[in-house]
């Protein structure tokens, strides 16, 4: 049985994001904080975000839009 995989990565340097604090890195330079329903959060730097609070992507909700891999380029 494979191991389960996150999207989301869980390091980054402290004056960027908390050391605990769960984000994906879309390409962005901003990164700014979701809310998951069930209360947890965390960040994200795509510019596209529409909405601060839905499932994360490990909670099978929605990856955020990465920079260069646009749907509306493709």
């Amino acid at each position: 049985m494979a191991a389960a995989t996150t999207k989301m990565l869980k390091y980054v340097p402290p004056e960027t994001i908390p050391a605990d604090m769960m984000y994906f890195d879309a390409g962005g330079t901003t990164f700014h904080t979701h809310t998951c329903p069930d209360g947890h959060k965390w960040m994200c730097n795509s510019p596209y975000c529409t909405h601060l609070q839905a499932l994360c992507p490990d909670h099978d909700g929605e990856e955020p839009v990465t920079i260069g891999r646009e749907p509306w380029r493709r």
